[in-house]
């Protein structure tokens, strides 16, 4: 008889015992793997901070114009003749000195004419010798009683319209001369050429400007003044004047407002002479004049509190519980070393003015001061 662990069942007893054996061996592997927790990360120490308190501040309340930086005196150079031009001297940013010369128009048809009245000079210069003799001779004649008074009157008108008809062509001559000088464009004083209008082998017209000469090294800034703003602007006023393309703030004093508005835009006419610029502020430049009157109260902020990321800007501010908390904020026009803050900000905000390490949101952070803004 077979033995009842012979066969098959024989053969699966050790298995049955062995699977129960390895779950068990499993289970508390993963049992000692899941009581397992991972390490937190330390806690990042505290950063010293010097904290403003945001308050409103009294400032003066500032307007601004923009307007564009020009010389002082500008001489548009034209020519009284009708021809065409020759020759254009100078380009735009030329250095010139009083009389150079700037352009040439053509003046064959002027020289024509002044050599034709020069040979009829010539010819009335010889009757006028001419007549002079005669009346002369008649003059003594007539002291010797050899000849009539009628013949000496007629020896005088003639030596008198000799006399005549030179002058005439001396003044026709002049004429010419004085034409002849509009045909070479000449500078008037010293200065640079700032606009170039014609090229050569043009047509130049009577009174059409040829070259725009900016002949003086005083500046100044060209602007207008809308008329609710007219009334708080005078002639004297001490303005500051920003030059963006140079990050450049110079000092100017109005020199000139026109007390009649334009009809179409209903603004007025200002100009603003600028206090010694430095060589880099050039005619045509863009600038913009800062002009206070009044007091308005502002929130500022240090320009050392900005953060800049990209288009954005932000201050740090500090929560009740001394934690940083970036705030994006919208700036307007500096004041000093301050900058206005026109949303982002309220009253009452305490920001980060200065920090001795590197901050960023949720960075614990210690007061060193806890005052209201300068």
């Amino acid at each position: 008889m077979p033995s009842p662990l012979s066969g098959p069942s024989a053969m699966l007893q050790p298995l049955r015992l062995f699977v129960p054996l390895l779950i068990i061996v499993l289970s508390a592997s993963l049992a000692a793997c899941g009581s397992d927790t991972p390490e937190s990360p330390p806690e990042q120490s505290p950063v010293a901070v010097q904290v403003e308190t945001l308050a409103d501040t009294a400032y003066p309340k500032q307007f601004e114009y923009t307007g564009t930086v020009a010389g002082t005196e500008r001489i548009p150079l034209s020519t009284r003749m009708m021809g065409r031009v020759d020759a254009v001297l100078a380009e735009e940013g030329t250095q010139v000195e009083e009389g150079q010369v700037l352009a040439r128009i053509s003046s064959d048809d002027m020289r024509a004419q002044r050599r034709q009245v020069e040979s009829q000079k010539r010819e009335a210069e010889a009757a006028l010798s001419n007549a002079r003799t005669q009346f002369a001779r008649l003059d003594t004649l007539l002291q010797r009683g050899s000849a009539t008074q009628q013949a000496y009157d007629a020896a005088e008108a003639e030596y008198e319209r000799a006399q005549a008809q030179v002058e005439a062509l001396d003044n026709r001559l002049d004429e010419i001369d004085d034409g002849l000088s509009y045909t070479t464009i000449t500078a008037p004083a010293p200065g640079i050429v700032v606009d170039k209008r014609i090229e050569q082998g043009a047509m130049a017209s009577p009174g059409q400007p040829l070259l725009m000469l900016e002949v003086s090294r005083l500046l100044e800034v060209r602007t207008q003044v809308p008329e609710r703003a007219i009334n708080r602007v005078a002639t004297g006023d001490t303005v500051r004047v920003v030059v963006p393309a140079l990050s450049d703030t110079l000092s100017g004093n109005v020199n000139e407002v026109n007390p009649s508005a334009d009809p179409a835009s209903r603004q007025f006419r200002m100009r603003v002479v600028l206090h010694d610029p430095p060589a880099s502020v050039k005619s045509g430049m863009y600038a913009q004049v800062l002009h206070e009157s009044g007091d308005e109260h502002l929130l500022t902020v240090p320009t050392e509190s900005l953060v800049e990321r990209g288009q954005l800007t932000g201050v740090y501010t500090v929560t009740d519980d001394n934690y940083a908390l970036l705030r994006w904020v919208r700036t307007g026009t500096p004041r000093g070393n301050r900058v206005v803050v026109l949303s982002g900000l309220q009253t009452g905000d305490r920001y980060v003015r200065s920090a001795e390490g590197r901050l960023h949101d949720g960075r614990p952070v210690t007061v060193q001061n806890a005052t209201a803004q300068d």
